[in-house]
């Protein structure tokens, strides 16, 4: 029963990831991620690859100078199995270039402890420099 109430768990804080995401409550995210975490992201833009938990603040304060009228994040689908929570998500928003940012992401989280200890991020990385970086 126990692994039953921590799958659960960890669904419930990878949602409340999810929603702290789309309502610029990084605060939150900063909080739940580990120490020690370790943060991927897909592709060869300047924000791809192996980063560290510093750059959970980073991405909230690039998210909030980017989409002064907010960026949705919205879960599609979330399959959980143990300590891993694997979520399918759309993001909205209208960047300060003027564009609109519509992206489709893969998102892998890896939950110990109550805390982000991996997220593994997909995304059409084309779509995303264009409109971060273009």
């Amino acid at each position: 029963m126990k692994n039953v109430k921590s799958t659960e768990a960890n669904r419930v804080l990878a949602q409340k990831v999810i929603e702290a995401i789309s309502n610029d409550n990084w605060e939150y995210v900063n909080e739940v991620f580990a120490e020690d975490a370790i943060v991927w992201v897909a592709g060869s833009m300047p924000i791809s690859g192996t980063h560290t938990k510093d750059f959970v603040i980073v991405a909230g304060k690039r998210t909030r100078e980017g989409f002064p009228e907010g960026l949705s994040l919205k879960t599609k689908a979330m399959t959980v199995e143990g300590s891993r929570v694997a979520i399918e998500a759309e993001s909205l928003g209208k960047h300060i270039s003027g564009k609109t940012y519509n992206n489709h992401f893969h998102i892998l989280m890896e939950i110990k402890d109550e805390k982000v200890c991996t997220w593994k991020e997909y995304m059409d990385t084309m779509h995303a420099n264009e409109v971060f970086f273009g």
